[in-house]
């Protein structure tokens, strides 16, 4: 049977009821690190806007550049609470809305203006786009020498590739990342989650953030560029070197290890756990755990190295014993015997299971009018004890007076 509901709040709340910790009250925006600077925001769907939802939330003011009447293509992406999209919500949370008609001498003026005014400035345009707008590095740079220019493009900015249109799921699929996921005798699958988008946005912050130092050294700004591909890349780490070295290019073992049993995701009587091991005395802290110790000296399964050998007993005789036990009871004992390991659940049962644990990582975040209160997962970063507040996404053109100090009068 399935876990439910009650179960997994029931066991967060027992968690929560062991940990002794408190947060701290969250802080004001002026306690925030990055409180006093300024971001202009020119970027759309996903990679750009969670870069800036991360300098929004750690403090920044992000002025988000929208297009006028229509505005970012994610606020009509369903399904809508209210007139607010689920999608936009979860990027744009915290930041001001502004429109401005970027391909009007009027809109380019106005954004030189607030560009002179910004410590950060930043886009995701297809390479060669925000050149040809009037807002490439060479012009931005010369408004205002010490800004800082995030660049997020799919495929960078120079070589042939580096003027096509770029997707998650292309540079999933052109990057070999896809080519690791899913089971070995099966096509590869895509990963779940929007990782090209997400890390480029993740690692622009980072290259920003250390701009942002250099320029508190020697007062001048940079040019940041991160692109989708180089992302991906950068994520296969040792899988990269191990290519390199051995020209062995790494296979699909969906949950499994390729040096090291048991790893990977079992079966129990209700659902699946995952374990991990690497060390020779693991297999006789399992079978002991699991009441099997007539298997705790199996010569094939002694050593490490043995049960590589012989992965496919190995996962067989561990799948049978597993199957007498729910995944909660198999957790329970093996986590007594120091063997780490988790229940796989759905998203839906670990946001439940996160939300009743009272950690403060879920939030209710308020909006005015018809909408209500959407709940969110807030950014994964406490200062000082405390979250950093999560406030609600920005209306189209709320902020439109801001623009009035810009304007040539």
């Amino acid at each position: 049977m399935r876990t439910t509901r009650d179960t997994l709040i029931a066991e967060a709340q027992r968690a929560q009821d062991h940990s002794t910790a408190g947060d701290a009250p969250a802080p004001d925006g002026t306690d925030l690190p990055l409180a006093g600077v300024r971001v202009l925001d020119l970027t759309r769907y996903l990679s750009g806007p969670y870069a800036t939802l991360l300098l929004a939330e750690m403090g920044a003011e992000v002025i988000k550049v929208e297009v006028p009447e229509a505005g970012d293509d994610t606020r009509h992406i369903a399904p809508l609470q209210g007139d607010v999209s689920f999608y936009h919500s979860t990027i744009n949370r915290s930041k001001a809305s502004v429109e401005v008609d970027l391909k009007s001498e009027e809109g380019r003026q106005l954004i030189h203006a607030m560009a002179a005014d910004c410590d950060i400035f930043i886009q995701n345009f297809r390479t060669g786009v925000a050149e040809r707008l009037g807002l490439g590095y060479d012009v931005i740079s010369r408004i205002n020498p010490r800004i800082v220019y995030g660049s997020i493009s799919g495929f960078g900015a120079t070589g042939p590739e580096s003027r096509r249109a770029a997707f998650d799921l292309i540079v999933q699929a052109e990057s070999g990342v896809m080519s690791l996921n899913g089971e070995g005798d099966a096509p590869p699958s895509k990963l779940g989650l929007p990782v090209a988008d997400l890390t480029s946005g993740m690692f622009a912050v980072h290259g920003i953030l250390a701009a942002l130092h250099k320029r508190s050294r020697t007062g001048k700004g940079s040019l940041v560029e991160v692109s989708m591909m180089s992302s991906l890349l950068s994520l296969s780490v040792y899988n990269a070197t191990r290519y390199f070295v051995t020209g062995e290019t790494p296979k699909r073992m969906g949950s499994r290890h390729p040096g090291v049993v048991p790893y990977g995701q079992y079966a129990g009587s209700d659902g699946n756990i995952l374990l991990s091991t690497f060390s020779d005395g693991s297999w006789k802290k399992i079978v002991l755990a699991m009441d099997r110790p007539d298997l705790a000296e199996d010569p094939r399964f002694i050593t490490a190295a043995s049960r590589v050998l012989h992965r496919d007993a190995c996962d067989a005789v561990l799948s049978a014993v597993f199957a007498e036990f729910t995944a909660a009871e198999i957790v329970r004992r093996l986590e007594v015997a120091g063997i780490p390991c988790g229940v796989v659940r759905s998203l839906g049962e670990a946001l439940e299971v996160e939300a009743a644990s009272g950690s403060g990582s879920i939030t209710d975040v308020e909006y005015p009018g018809n909408v209500g209160s959407i709940r969110s997962v807030r950014i994964p970063i406490k200062f000082d004890g405390a979250w950093c507040p999560a406030r609600p996404a920005p209306a189209l053109g709320q902020d439109n007076a801001m623009l009035d100090r810009y304007k040539k009068s």
